[in-house]
């Protein structure tokens, strides 16, 4: 059954209808929407992806604008409600708009031309770092928009304890992330009928398994991973064998018991003291390892092996065969190994030393019952997610550079030039921050003394710092002059990065911004929650789009600036005017370049939030870029081309 593409008006209404449904559990102040399951459970979240997955969506299009939210969310732990309000409230202002291919055209140069440059000449400049050390301030509003406030408190903390035992040094926290977001599932142990107070964080791992032969032993021992039987075979693979009498077929089983006991005795000798198996090893190996003081552990998944081999670097032991006497080198050291009992089930609970970044740790998450076990386990995997972002940096994609530009309030506020037309001379001499104010620049081309921006003074949503040597840096361009600040993006950088600040005279501190060539939003650039982002880039695409010359451009400019604003609507509904109140305020202060007020509610990725507007409008293009939609009732069956004697 083949239709005509998804009309603009169509699509409106099924993101609208999307939209509806996940809108009031949007934000800190959201409710709960209470799924019931096949088998009858009724589960409360306010999770956008359960609340997405849960639709039973028809529409062709609207199942592609689930996904890609859902898409969206797997990629950087936070955005599906966001990603489904602001793609509807798009639409709303592009079915309102009029226009055809024009506006489609339009929306795909947007974030080159007009998205880029706002968030560079504009946004960039209001950012701050992560607080060094502290996680906190990240994670309770990011779990806020899921869980409720005392299940929130509690979870952020044992998040930021185990992310910081995970990766006692700071320079390995975007590595050791990565590893608790991928395998979170091996990192946790969940124990329902236990309040959410009785949750720790402990060394080591919990192999839910109970041991097969648990031979206790103290001090540092030796670990092998195997991922077949011990129990030695009679014949190779595909090869009969035949026995003839009960006499042969006793004598078989002789063979194979000394063989077992030879290589038991084998692993003692060389320190082995627990065997860790992915497959069911026999009776017979399981009795040897016993009388040889072999501690063994069996049925491991293959994410626990595989977890196992990444921490310690040991591949899995193959035996020798006929061959025992060779020195067995694929070994794991282990600091700890027994039994943990939670509640009633029995688990095998053991210390690893690491050879890489991650120390091993894991979770125990306790709850009430198994469902909300379940969606703190979801929350917490995808907050590292999450915070695996925040040491990602946005480059620039479009190759432009600023071309003259009026000296109006949009120019005022920041003047970006290419680095590679710049030719830049770095001094390498360097001065305290305090005693900024005291090294001067003077332009080629003006003889006016300019200030350097001094942190310390400032009240802007930048990251303060001090005590901090400051390499200055000039750029030999007649335009502009240039200083190179030394900033922390918390400790998870100990690097040092240059940023270009142009200066005019009388330029208060608002006037200046983050430069980085080439990256329009930094590693570890925050910005506080409540929409900040969304009325900063509102409000500067809204000022770029007033000089763009393209009349479909300025009208997809102001149609997405306007959609932004959807988000924190929907954040400030429960308060009387107060999106109202917080919009002309913020809007009052940029237009008289003063700092935003801070709100101590928590801060946000500004990485996070600029990749769901890029992502927003790849949908975009994706949806009124479809023609023809074809709907399949039966998979295709494959079609072979078999040659016929006729055509041979």
């Amino acid at each position: 059954m083949a239709a005509a593409g998804p009309e603009r008006p169509r699509l409106w209404q099924e993101a609208a209808a999307l939209a509806g449904a996940v809108r009031g559990a949007l934000g800190p102040r959201g409710g709960r929407a209470l799924l019931l399951r096949p088998t009858g459970e009724a589960m409360p979240t306010r999770d956008g992806r359960r609340l997405l997955e849960a639709l039973s969506v028809e529409p062709p299009a609207a199942r592609v604008m689930a996904a890609r939210a859902c898409s969206h969310r797997a990629a950087t732990g936070d955005g599906a409600k966001s990603f489904v309000v602001l793609l509807a409230a798009v639409l709303g202002g592009l079915r309102a708009a009029g226009g055809g291919s024009g506006l489609r055209r339009a929306l795909r140069d947007f974030e080159a031309q007009v998205l880029e440059r706002a968030a560079a000449r504009g946004l960039r400049r209001h950012l701050r770092a992560a607080p060094p050390g502290s996680l906190e301030p990240l994670l309770e509003p990011y779990l806020a928009g899921r869980l409720g406030p005392g299940e929130r408190r509690r979870l952020a903390r044992l998040c930021a304890e185990m992310c910081r035992r995970c990766a006692p040094a700071a320079a390995t926290r975007p590595q050791v992330l990565r590893l608790l977001s991928q395998r979170f599932a091996e990192l946790h142990a969940a124990v329902p009928g236990l309040p959410l107070a009785s949750s720790r964080v402990l060394p080591g791992i919990v192999l839910r398994r109970d041991f097969a032969a648990y031979c206790p032993t103290d001090g540092e021992l030796r670990a092998l991973l195997v991922t077949e039987p011990l129990r030695p075979a009679l014949t190779a693979p595909g090869v009969e064998f035949v026995v003839d009498s009960e006499g042969q077929y006793q004598a078989s089983l002789r063979w194979i018991a000394k063989r077992t006991e030879a290589l038991m005795k084998h692993l003692q000798s060389n320190n082995v003291k627990l065997l860790l198996s992915s497959v069911k090893q026999e009776d017979v190996v399981i009795y040897y390892a016993k009388l040889c003081g072999v501690s063994v552990v069996e049925c491991l998944s293959s994410e626990e092996m595989a977890l196992i081999s990444e921490i310690t670097g040991v591949s899995p032991y193959v035996p020798f065969g006929d061959t025992m006497d060779r020195e067995i080198t694929e070994t794991a050291v282990v600091t700890f190994c027994r039994p943990l009992l939670l509640v009633s089930k029995r688990c095998v609970h053991v210390g690893f030393a690491s050879v890489c970044a991650f120390q091993p740790h894991c979770l125990i998450l306790c709850g009430p019952v198994d469902g909300v076990n379940e969606q703190h386990a979801a929350a917490l995997q995808e907050a590292f997610t999450m915070l695996q972002q925040l040491f990602k940096t946005v480059d620039q994609k479009g190759e432009w550079k600023a071309e003259g530009e009026s000296q109006s309030k949009a120019s005022d506020v920041y003047t970006w030039h290419s680095s590679a037309i710049q030719k830049q001379l770095v001094i390498e001499n360097t001065c305290n921050i305090n005693q900024v104010s005291e090294c001067q620049l003077k332009a080629p081309s003006d003889e006016t003394e300019r200030k350097i921006f001094d942190p310390d003074k400032s009240d802007l949503l930048v990251h303060n710092q001090k005590n901090h040597s400051t390499p200055v840096l000039v750029a030999l361009n007649t335009d502009t002059v240039t200083a190179c600040e030394c900033l922390d993006v918390g400790k998870g950088l100990e690097k040092t990065r240059c940023h270009i600040v142009p200066f005019k005279q009388e330029e208060s501190c608002a006037d200046v911004a983050q430069d980085y060539s080439n990256c329009l939003i930094e590693a570890g650039s925050v910005l506080p929650v409540g929409g900040y982002f969304e009325i900063l880039l509102h409000y500067y695409i809204q000022d770029y789009a007033k000089q763009c010359q393209q009349s479909e451009l300025t009208t997809v400019s102001n149609v997405v600036a306007d959609a932004l604003l959807s988000i924190p609507k929907v954040l400030y509904q429960t308060e009387r005017d107060g999106f109202t109140k917080f919009y002309l305020e913020a809007i009052n202060l940029l237009k008289k370049n003063q700092p935003l007020p801070v709100n101590n509610e928590g801060l946000e990725s500004v990485y996070c939030k600029y990749q769901l507007v890029i992502s927003v409008l790849h949908c975009l293009t994706e949806l009124l870029s479809i023609d023809l939609v074809i709907g399949i009732r039966r998979p295709l069956q494959k079609i072979q081309d078999r040659d016929s004697e006729d055509d041979t």
